[in-house]
Parts: C-alpha cells; sequence; structure tokens
C-alpha cells in the first residue's frame, strides 16, 4: 500500500533512526544482537523489533531486556517521530509546561513547527504524560499527509469503534486503512490506552516500508455465500507459527491488505461463528500476492484456564493449534470462546509465562472436533488434558471446583456505616461489610480476594457467609446473599480491586477507591476559587465590550497562573469555564446567552446547530415501568421556567391516570433527591446545566480511582438546588473526590458518572432534561439509557427559556393526554415549534415507548428490584429462602416483620423495626382483563409455641376501588402442571373497610391462629430468621386467582400486600411473593 509521505519528510529506512534517543530505548548492550533480548523473540512485534536491533537501529536495556510492553510518554514519542521523519526545524513555542533547560525543549519546538502538536486547551502540551494510540495515530496521519476523506468506516469493525473521539476517528481510520497501525487480536482498537514501545517501532517501521518501491503486498477478499463480507479478522502467522505477526480486519467490499516481506506465511480467518484458513502461502519479493477466502461454518470450543492456584487466567491468549491455528483471548473470568475448522485434531497452547513472549504451554490434546460444539470445562496451566468430543479425563490433583451449578448473579457490593460505598478513606482503618448473591442448590465456600490487574490473588480477605450471622454482617440465613466483614487500611490514594470465588466461578472485579479526605482549607480554597473566576470573568467581559468568547479564553489563561489550580478550560465549542484543583476537585462557572437557562447573565452568541431527529431510536410496544413521576426545578424561585413546569405537575396530578406526582423545587433537589431518581418511571428536569471538562481530567480520574468514564470528551452536567457549603462538604467529599459531583457556581453539579453509580435499575423510565446542552453529546443520556432509561429528551445547547417552554408543554401533553409514543410526542412538538431556537435543536435517543400504563408493572420483580412499587418497611427482593425458590424465575419479594440484626436492636432492648411492612401498586385494569394472580408463602418463626395467643402476626392481599362488588367466586379452572402446592380461587371476597368512595376487599390472608392447621411437621421448612428461635413453618406456596372483571376499563386500583406483627416482634414472620399477573 503507497503511503502520500510529504516530500522531503522522510529518510530512508537505513539511515533514519541511528542511534533513535536514549531516552526512549536506551543506549546500553551496545553492540548487542536480537537473539540476546530475551524478552523480544516471540514477541507478537519480534520481526520489526528484531530487524531494528540487528540493523543496529534501536538498542535494548542493560539487563538483557528491551521492554517491548512499555509505554512511551508524549515528549519521547515526539523525539522519534522527529528523527524519522528529519524534522530539525524549531518553533518558538509558549506552553506552560515547556521550559528551555528541559531535554524535550527542543523536540517540541520542532514538532510545532513540522506543524503536528497544538497543545491543550489550557495552554499545556503534557509533555511527561503517556501517548495514547488515538494521539499517535492523528500524529502520524499528520506527518504522513495522509487523506482524512476517504477511509470513512474502516474504523467500523473494531468492537470499541464507539470509543474513539470524533477528534481522532478519521486520523484512526487513515493509519489503519494505511496499515501503519493495526487493532488488537480480540478486534479492538483500544484508543484510550497507551502506545507501547513496540506499537511505536511497528508503526514506524510501517510508515518508512511503505515508501519503499515496489511493495510486496499480500491481498484478497473474503466472501461468504458469494458475497463480499466486511468486518472479518485476517490474522497473518510465519509457516508454523501460533502468534499472529499481524492482522487486518476486511472492509466493506471484503478486501484486505497486508504489507509482508517475501517468504511463507500462514493464514486465518474468521467472523462470528465462521472461519478459513490457507497455510503455506509464497510471497516472492516485489509483488503483490493475491489470496481470497470463502467462510464456512465453524465448530464452537470453549472453556475456562485456571492456574495451578484455581485463580482464573485473564486476558490471555488460547491458541488451538494443528494446520491451521486459530486463537481467542480468556475473559476476566477466565472463560474463552473460540471457532475453528471441523474435523481436525488440535492441540491447545498458551504462552508459558502468561505474557504471549515465551514458550508456549500444552494445556490440552487430541481435541477431536468433529461437527458438534464442545465444552471443554475447566483447564488447568499446571497439567494436560486429553479431551475427545466434549468429555474430559480431569487431572485429579487440581483443587476441586465445588458446586458446578452455583453461580454469582450480581456484583459485590461493600457497605460502610450502614451505606453502600465504592471507595474508603487512605489512612483509616475501615470496618466493611461486603455482600453478594449466589445462586446455589446448597451452601457454597465463598471467598472475598483482593486481586492485581490480571485477577491473580493478592490477598485473601474474608470467607463470606449466609448463616444470618451478625458476627458475619449476614442478615438473613439462606436467602443467597453471602456477607463477611472485613477492616481494610490502605495507605495512599489509588482503588484495589476485590473478587469473590466459589469453586470455579468468579465474580466481576470492583474496585474501591482509596481517597484522601478533603480538607476544610482545601473546601474553602475551591469555593474561593469559583468566586475569584466568576468575578475575573466579569471583569473580563466588561473590558472586552461583550466579547464573551475572549473573556472566556483570557479567563482561563488567568486561572492558569492561580497557584492551586491544575488545569483549566473551556467546554466543548464555546461552553462554559471549569477548572480543577490541585486537590483534584472539579470547579467552574456557568457561561450562557441572554434568556437561556443558564446561570450567566453574560451575552455570548452561540452558533446554529442542524436540527437533529431521533437519535437511535427504536419502536417498542413497551410501556415506563413506575408511575412514579418527579417534576424537578432546583432553581424554582429564580427560574421563570418553573412556572411552566408548575403547570406539567398539575396536567399530570390531574390525570385520569394513577400517576404518582412529586413536585420538587429549590433545595429540596438537593444530591440526596438525585440519588434516587430510580424510584421514577417519568423524570422532568427543569434547572440549570452544560458541559465541562475533557478527557485527559477523566483520563487522570480513572488512572487514579480507577473509575469508567464510557463517553469521553466533555461531561453534560445537571445542577443541583444544593449549595456547596463547609456544613455538607464531608457528606459529599467521595462524590467530589472521585468526580461524581463538581461545584458549578457555588451549587453540586451531577456528572454522567454519578448517574451510573447511584441510579441503576431504572424502571424503563422517561427522562426529559430541560438544562441547557443536556444532549450536547451523548454522555448523559448514555448513562441514564445504560442504566435502564428508554426514552431521554434534550436540547443540543443552549436552550432559550421560551423554546423549553413551548417543547415541555407539548410533550407532557401529548404523553400523558394523547396518549402518544415518546417518538410521537418528539415528533409533534418539533412539527408545532420547530426543531431548533436558532441556538439549541430539540433532540431525542432511545427507544419509543408509552407512558400511559394499565396493568401491573413488575409483577415478577425479575429485574432483581422492586421498582414501578411503593412501600414501607423491610421490602427485598432474593434469589432465594433457605430451600424455597421463586415460582417464576430468579426472583421474589420478600416482605417481613423485620427480618435481621438491621431490624432488632439487641442493645437497646427494642423490638419494633420495621415491624409492619407492605408493597402496593396503582394501576388500571385494562377493559377485557378478568382475571389477577399472584404465588405467595407465609413463613413464620411464631409457631407452635404462640398459636392461639395475642402473638398472632398477619398477613393480607387487598384490593381497593371505587367500585362496589359483591361477591363473585371464580369455576374451577384446570389446575395440571402447577408449580406450586395449592390453588385457591376466589372473588372479592369481604369489604374489609369502606370510605371516602373506595371500598377495599381482602383476596388473600393469613396469620398465626387462623392459619394453624399448616403448623404441622410436613410443614417445618429449615429457615431460622434472626432473634426467636431455630424453627419456622410456612403454608407453602399458594397460587391465587382472583376475578376482577369487574374493575376492568372502571379506574384504578390499588393492589396492597401487608405483614405486621401481632403482640412482639422478637419472632419474626414473613410471605414471599411472586409471579403477580393480570390476564
Amino acid at each position: 500500500m503507497k503511503l502520500a509521505l510529504p516530500q522531503k519528510r522522510h529518510l530512508s529506512l537505513l539511515t533514519a533512526v541511528i542511534l533513535i534517543m536514549s531516552m526512549i530505548l536506551p543506549a546500553f548492550a551496545v553492540g548487542a544482537s536480537a537473539v540476546s533480548l530475551s524478552d523480544i523473540q516471540n514477541h507478537w512485534a519480534s520481526k520489526s523489533l528484531t530487524d531494528w536491533v540487528d540493523k543496529g537501529l534501536v538498542q535494548g536495556y542493560e539487563d538483557g531486556t528491551f521492554k517491548p510492553n512499555d509505554e512511551i510518554k508524549r515528549a519521547e514519542f515526539f523525539a522519534l517521530v522527529n528523527r524519522v521523519f528529519g524534522f530539525t526545524e524549531e518553533a518558538e513555542v509558549s506552553f506552560k509546561d515547556v521550559t528551555p533547560e528541559k531535554w524535550f525543549a527542543p523536540e517540541i519546538a520542532k514538532a510545532a513547527a513540522a506543524g503536528y502538536i497544538t497543545g491543550y486547551e489550557d495552554g499545556t502540551i503534557k509533555p511527561n504524560r503517556e501517548i495514547s494510540r488515538q494521539e499517535a495515530a492523528v500524529i502520524l496521519a499528520n506527518v504522513l499527509s495522509l487523506d482524512l476523506s476517504v477511509n470513512a468506516g474502516v474504523a467500523d469493525p473494531f468492537k470499541d469503534a464507539a470509543d474513539i473521539a470524533s477528534w481522532s476517528k478519521q486520523a484512526v481510520e487513515a493509519v489503519v486503512a494505511a496499515g501503519v497501525m493495526q487493532g488488537y487480536p480480540d478486534a479492538t482498537y483500544r484508543p484510550g490506552i497507551s502506545i507501547t514501545r513496540a506499537e511505536a517501532v511497528v508503526a514506524l517501521d510501517q510508515s518508512l516500508k511503505s515508501e519503499e518501491q515496489p511493495a510486496t503486498v499480500l491481498e484478497g477478499t473474503v466472501t461468504s455465500n458469494g458475497l463480499p463480507v466486511e468486518g472479518a479478522q485476517v490474522k497473518l502467522r510465519e509457516k508454523d507459527g501460533y502468534a499472529a505477526i499481524d492482522n487486518a480486519l476486511t472492509d466493506q467490499n471484503g478486501k484486505y491488505s497486508f504489507s509482508v516481506e517475501a517468504g511463507t506465511y500462514d493464514l486465518t480467518v474468521a467472523k462470528g461463528e465462521a472461519v478459513a484458513f490457507q497455510s503455506d502461502v509464497q510471497v516472492q519479493p516485489d509483488t503483490a500476492a493475491s489470496l481470497d477466502f470463502t467462510l464456512v461454518q465453524g465448530v464452537e470450543l470453549s472453556g475456562q484456564l485456571l492456574d495451578s492456584s484455581r485463580n482464573a487466567v485473564a486476558g490471555e491468549e488460547v491458541f488451538f493449534t494443528t494446520n491451521p491455528t486459530f486463537d481467542t483471548t480468556t475473559d476476566e473470568d477466565g472463560h474463552f470462546t473460540a471457532y475453528v475448522l471441523a474435523d481436525r485434531n488440535y492441540t491447545l497452547r498458551i504462552a508459558s509465562d502468561g505474557t504471549g513472549t515465551q514458550e508456549y504451554e500444552v494445556i490440552a490434546t487430541d481435541v477431536k472436533v468433529g461437527t458438534d460444539p464442545i465444552e471443554l470445562g475447566i483447564l488447568n496451566t499446571a497439567s494436560n488434558l486429553n479431551v475427545t468430543g466434549g468429555s474430559s479425563k480431569k487431572n485429579n490433583n487440581r483443587p476441586p471446583v465445588g458446586d458446578p451449578e452455583a453461580f454469582f448473579i450480581s456484583g459485590l457490593q461493600v457497605v460502610v456505616d450502614g451505606q453502600p460505598t465504592d471507595a474508603i478513606f487512605a489512612q483509616e482503618p475501615t470496618e466493611a461489610t461486603v455482600h453478594i448473591s449466589l445462586s446455589t442448590n446448597g451452601d457454597a465456600d465463598v471467598t472475598l480476594y483482593k486481586v492485581d490487574a490480571g485477577n491473580q490473588v493478592v490477598a485473601q480477605l474474608a470467607t463470606l457467609h449466609d448463616d444470618g450471622d451478625r458476627a458475619n454482617g449476614d442478615s438473613i440465613k439462606s436467602d443467597g446473599v453471602y456477607s463477611g466483614i472485613i477492616t481494610l487500611d490502605e495507605s495512599e490514594e489509588g482503588f484495589i480491586r476485590l473478587q469473590a470465588r466459589t469453586g470455579a466461578q468468579s465474580s466481576s472485579v470492583f474496585r474501591l477507591s482509596v481517597v484522601n479526605h478533603l480538607t476544610d482549607e482545601q473546601f474553602a480554597q475551591v469555593m474561593h476559587q469559583t468566586q475569584t473566576t466568576q468575578d475575573k470573568f466579569n471583569e473580563l467581559a466588561a473590558q472586552y465590550a461583550g466579547d464573551v468568547q475572549r473573556a472566556k479564553e483570557e479567563t482561563v489563561a488567568w486561572l492558569g497562573t492561580q497557584p492551586e489550580v491544575e488545569s483549566a478550560g473551556v467546554s466543548g465549542e464555546n461552553g462554559s469555564v471549569w477548572f480543577v484543583m490541585s486537590s483534584g476537585i472539579l470547579g467552574g462557572i456557568s457561561i450562557a446567552p441572554d434568556n437561556s437557562k443558564g446561570l450567566s447573565a453574560a451575552t455570548a452568541t452561540a452558533e446554529s446547530v442542524t436540527a437533529f431527529a431521533a437519535q437511535t431510536l427504536t419502536q417498542t410496544g413497551s410501556q415506563v415501568g413506575s408511575k412514579r413521576v418527579a417534576i424537578v426545578s432546583p432553581f424554582a424561585d429564580v427560574l421563570s421556567s418553573a412556572t411552566v413546569y408548575d403547570a406539567v405537575y398539575a396536567d399530570i396530578s390531574q390525570s385520569d391516570y394513577p400517576f404518582q406526582v412529586n413536585r420538587v423545587k429549590n433545595a429540596a433537589a438537593d444530591v440526596a433527591f438525585f440519588k434516587g431518581l430510580n424510584q421514577y418511571g417519568l423524570i422532568v428536569l427543569d434547572t440549570h446545566g452544560d458541559t465541562f471538562y475533557d478527557e485527559t481530567i477523566l483520563q487522570a480520574l480513572h488512572e487514579k480511582y480507577g473509575i469508567e468514564f464510557p463517553y469521553a470528551g466533555p461531561q453534560v452536567m445537571v445542577l443541583t438546588g444544593e449549595q456547596a457549603t463547609s456544613a455538607n462538604r464531608a457528606m459529599h467529599e467521595i462524590d467530589l473526590k472521585k468526580g461524581r459531583l463538581a461545584i458549578i457556581s457555588g451549587y453540586y453539579a451531577i456528572t454522567p458518572s454519578f448517574i451510573t453509580r447511584y441510579n441503576d435499575s431504572m424502571p424503563d423510565s422517561i427522562i426529559f432534561n430541560g438544562s441547557c446542552r443536556s444532549l450536547f453529546n451523548d454522555s448523559m443520556a448514555d448513562a441514564f439509557i445504560n442504566n435502564g432509561a428508554q426514552t431521554y429528551y434534550g436540547y443540543t445547547n443552549y436552550v432559550t427559556l421560551a423554546y423549553d417552554q413551548a417543547i415541555v408543554t407539548s410533550v407532557m401533553n401529548s404523553l400523558i393526554e394523547q396518549g402518544m409514543s415518546t417518538a410521537e410526542a418528539f415528533d409533534a412538538a418539533v412539527d408545532a415549534h420547530g426543531a431548533s431556537d436558532g441556538l439549541a435543536s430539540f433532540a431525542m435517543k432511545g427507544s419509543s415507548i408509552g407512558m400511559k400504563t394499565e396493568g401491573i408493572v413488575n409483577g415478577t420483580f425479575e429485574n432483581g428490584t422492586w421498582n414501578g412499587w411503593n412501600g414501607n418497611g423491610d421490602v427485598r427482593v432474593i434469589t432465594q429462602l433457605g430451600p424455597v425458590k421463586p415460582t417464576d424465575g430468579s426472583y421474589m419479594a420478600i416482605i417481613s416483620t423485620g427480618l435481621g440484626f438491621e431490624n432488632n436492636d439487641v442493645n437497646g432492648g427494642v423490638f419494633d423495626y420495621n415491624s409492619d411492612s407492605y408493597i402496593e401498586q396503582n394501576f388500571l385494569i385494562p377493559a377485557g382483563a378478568t382475571r389477577l394472580s399472584f404465588d405467595y408463602n407465609f413463613i413464620s418463626e411464631e409457631p407452635t409455641e404462640f398459636v392461639g395467643s395475642v402473638f398472632d402476626d398477619t398477613f393480607h392481599a387487598t384490593v381497593t376501588s371505587s367500585v362496589y362488588v359483591s361477591d363473585n367466586l371464580l369455576p374451577e379452572l384446570d389446575v395440571e402442571g402447577t408449580t406450586v402446592t395449592q390453588q385457591v380461587y376466589s372473588g372479592l371476597g369481604t369489604v374489609i373497610s369502606s370510605g371516602n368512595g373506595e371500598y377495599t376487599y381482602l383476596i388473600a390472608a393469613e396469620s398465626i391462629n387462623a392459619s394453624q392447621h399448616y403448623w404441622t411437621e410436613e410443614n417445618q421448612v429449615d429457615i431460622d430468621f434472626y432473634g426467636g428461635d431455630d424453627t419456622a413453618y410456612m403454608t407453602n406456596w399458594k397460587h391465587m386467582v382472583v376475578d376482577v372483571s369487574a374493575f376492568a376499563g372502571q379506574g384504578p386500583i390499588i393492589l396492597r400486600f401487608h405483614v405486621w406483627d401481632q403482640g412482639d416482634s422478637i419472632y419474626d414472620t414473613a410471605v414471599l411473593i411472586d409471579n403477580i399477573v393480570l390476564e
């Protein structure tokens, strides 16, 4: 492939890089050959590295290694590029972090003169920061003068294509198309990780080789059923080799291409379940060899790789070798899946030291593959396994793997002082309770470990128990939740990795951050900096006679002189001013145009944006998963739009549908409120918002605390109504340190990572974010949608008050009064009021759903929560209770009189916490519906000692409606095939209360005295609640079917499940609820 190199910008391969800078490739082992460098012989880049070392172009370290996987800093990469491409002219530079005495000063001056660097918004170049792969791609595309307009879509086949930043995507596509850089064997590009020494050498080697004429090329087309295949991964290996020496993804025409040296090669191709291969491919010098492939159906091989200590081997390439060799990579739990050619015998190998750079270890031999999938089971790196047709002869010396049926159904939860957390404080011994849910047929041995980046055990921390013992932090015995208490004491900021394991199963890794306390002085500094920044901007805006952009830029320059400010900038296309303090706290001021919903009174001209259609829209027939609605105006007293949002609140409250509407204003819209947004099916935000920060800030937080930021770039943020004060500092310091909260114009502002952390399992919610720039990019929308929201509305820029008021009124009317879907409501609003106000477009992302719901929401609890229900007391969703499992799916609700030590104050002698508990749901029964059914199991420790006494714990299931109906029993129904003990058919039973035009019907009931015929030996169950005694009895599951046809189409009803103590709360009672269905 011919690259368009700029004239006189490159040197020949033999003269360009003689003794390339000792800072990168130090000149220690002078004259050493590649053979003497121990860590490159079987490295994937060994060919290029060997060539460069043997020709004396680069050298290794004094210890006889090359360290090919070490990372390169930005200044080092600039120096390397300067020498390879012969850049010698220097330009005057003014980067704040470049001073003349630094070794890299002349290299940066050369890079600036060559025009391939510009620096950051804060006036720095960050020479000592590692350079990412996408940054390197931008530089190489620049110096090679690659055409950025002709390779659109080349990066799309990468699994992480969405992670490639918009500013680098064309450059990445150009260098991939040119063969200068490639992706990884797992079909990722990994744009944000640092480029390694080996990758840098290979990229520059490819750049230079592309100029040699004539080229030696191996190219061809991949097809399936006669059609070209895009995104197939073609891997090039030396003859009979294992590790690929290069790989390529086919383009939209199925084309691939390699620049190679003359020789003999093996190639394999894979796309999904389809594969192909060709061995012994001979390529002659200075020619273009052509080789086409036709994909065939592969055979699936899967298994799990453990080391001799039973640790999962993560991120390891597994080679399936015969002729050809296929490969795959293990995931974080050591699991792997690969597709190979049928009717062959395979040997499985890995690199013996787990790095891919040494000899190979055989982990399975004589794997006979026919046409059926094979599950290889657990393979251990300490011994060989002979596998035939899916059965295996296990190594008897390997430790047992435990219950093969056990598996984790949740991630780890860490609780400190009664609150879930993902951070602890440095130099502060902390007692933490750890929980994790496990599905198992009996007791499991669960152990908590501290692991390293490769999931190798660093330390064993605790054994986790499901025994209901307070000493282990476990609340309910045999509910599938395993718990343990640990003490953590970390000396410095950063993060640690925790993982639970049982047998061969491993949980996902939980990253627990370690942060320093935010001192009073540091907090005072950020508050002072916020005010002085606002004052400085106001002064400059006046000085420059309304030139707001210049005032912003000058404010950022001034911030660069402030001793406690680490970095500063203007976010995303004329956004607001932000800064980061040396303490790590994110700060900023909001600067928005007049008449918009920003805090600033400054006048700015925002560029008009093109109209946005509904983005990534999927039409579904679903409805929101909760009838709870929140209309939120943190600045109701000062933001005039609040009156319109008041009207929206009134309209929804007065709707015939049973919405439960919460109007939240001013200081009530605090940080704590935003932590509970996942209770609501509709969330309408009337507040200030903007974009702040950039990916360099996010990367720093990721590296320091292990935080994941799915969207790289400016972050959409929303201001709460809570002012930042010294009084609430301690309450929010972890979120401030981790970048989930920022202080913007004196108020706490939530970031997308805040939503990700605190608002999981959203009930198919609709989000209307009426703040400025709420859809400037996808960062906030993705946070909501990835956590379960369905539709997200927002604005692409600073929105005017008038436009927002018109849009929110239209959308809510369409959803509530007209019964439209969210997509239909979007279209109606745009048709009525235009796609844009000249500054911002109204935009939508997600799936189209409806707001008006009929029937039961979350009646099976299969999302692992009781979202969609209202309730009080001790209500949980669990996977099992002793031997009792759900009747439908994996989850069931438990409503109790207060289980566990949390609800029993033993030390104080008071036993009255949550002794009265219920859940209820207000819903409409659609026309034509006739039956409401549900399963319940009443369980208590009261029997048999207290039968006939005042200790008569009780359960009621009721329906409340404005419709009066006399008892109407259902006829007998076919009960064949039921999984429950009994089926009970009922009419509406007794009216147990009435008033205000409503009637409450009892549809199911149990109590200790009334149900005493169940308290027999056959119904004693192995369940031991905390407190009381160690015996419990149950009714067994009952399946209730109730005739509700009289309520169909007649307005809302309330379904309630209620359990309460009678007499005391020492002996606990609970009811399990599952499979609530309306039909």
